[in-house]
């Protein structure tokens, strides 16, 4: 009774492993099976298992034999039938000699769950036929017929003309800064301030020097070098003559044909001519004459100024001054 109930154990365990053995497949799919040297085919490998199993699946280099090359092998891709899964891979193969070549079995090891054993299914193997290209020596030879030339496209052509444009570009400022760093310049240089009118100019200026008691201290020559420098500017600005590079005596009669007012001609010529005779004559002017020639200055530019007149105020004006005559 023992041994029988050990031979039905058996036979279940046998039965149950046939049944197992029956859900797992492995196969191999070629597209075609004869080729011309140098074509690619599809090869389809696949495997299906009970989808509790555990698989491992096989490292393909590139060449399945001495023959057959892999050019590419896709992704595994995997589905479930039941209690089964199917796992499948496509691989592009290729062969460079003629002949008629084995493909053989790949194999596929498993493990069951619960168990430590590794089984082993393979797939089928089959066979390649690599045909040699069909020549026809009845024909006359041709000439190899060169690559055709394709025109070239706007993509091609920009990063060229734009590597161009940016060269051009460096070579000009390379040129434009060694000329700076020659003449002693700047590479840039601000946008200089807009002048303030020539009066407002020596005014500001008198009496910053009023200020800064320069005869006071001592310098007389500074003084009135300074007082014949800050007049001698408001005239080239307000009259248009260079008055820094003339003399007192051409600066007057300069000014006779452009100025009216004898008075404030005055001023300037005796503040000029003190100024020479302090720097040239080593003349040593009282307290009075220093503080009357910054005086005589301001009083001619205030006297000479340029007067803006404003459009709409004259012709107020004008209109004030027909309203008063019509009333009389």
């Amino acid at each position: 009774m023992k041994n029988l109930k050990i031979y039905m154990v058996a036979i279940l365990l046998v039965i149950s492993w046939q049944g197992y053995s029956q859900e797992t497949k492995a196969w191999a799919k070629p597209d075609t099976t004869a080729i011309t040297i140098g074509d690619q085919i599809g090869v389809e490998l696949g495997v299906r298992l009970n989808k509790e199993a555990l698989l491992q699946w096989p490292q393909i280099t590139d060449t399945l034999t001495g023959n057959i090359e892999v050019v590419k092998q896709s992704g595994i891709d995997t589905t479930f039938d039941a209690d089964n899964i199917i796992l499948k891979q496509r691989l592009t193969i290729t062969s460079f000699d003629s002949g008629y070549f084995k493909v053989p079995s790949v194999n596929f090891l498993y493990r069951l769950k619960g168990d430590s054993a590794v089984f082993t299914v393979g797939t089928n193997s089959f066979f390649l036929q690599v045909n040699t290209p069909e020549v026809d020596t009845a024909q006359p030879f041709k000439t190899i017929v060169g690559p055709i030339e394709e025109p070239y496209t706007f993509g091609e052509i920009a990063p060229w003309v734009l590597l161009g444009l940016m060269a051009l570009a460096a070579i000009a400022f390379l040129i434009f800064y060694l000329k700076k760093r020659k003449n002693n310049q700047p590479l840039f240089k601000a946008k200089p301030k807009p002048l303030p009118p020539p009066d407002v100019e020596a005014i500001n200026k008198l009496e910053e020097l009023k200020l800064a008691r320069v005869w006071q201290s001592g310098k007389v020559k500074l003084y009135h070098s300074s007082l014949t420098d800050i007049m001698k500017n408001y005239l080239k600005r307000r009259f248009g003559f260079n008055a820094p590079e003339m003399t007192t005596d051409e600066i007057v009669s300069a000014l006779a044909d452009k100025l009216a007012n004898d008075e404030a001609l005055n001023k300037l010529r005796g503040t000029m001519q003190l100024a020479d005779l302090v720097k040239f004559a080593k003349a040593q002017p009282t307290p009075l004459e220093n503080d009357l020639s910054l005086e005589h200055c301001l009083d001619f530019v205030n006297e000479t100024k340029s007067v803006v007149v404003v459009p709409d105020v004259v012709e107020k004006e004008k209109t004030d001054l027909l309203d008063n005559k019509e009333e009389k």
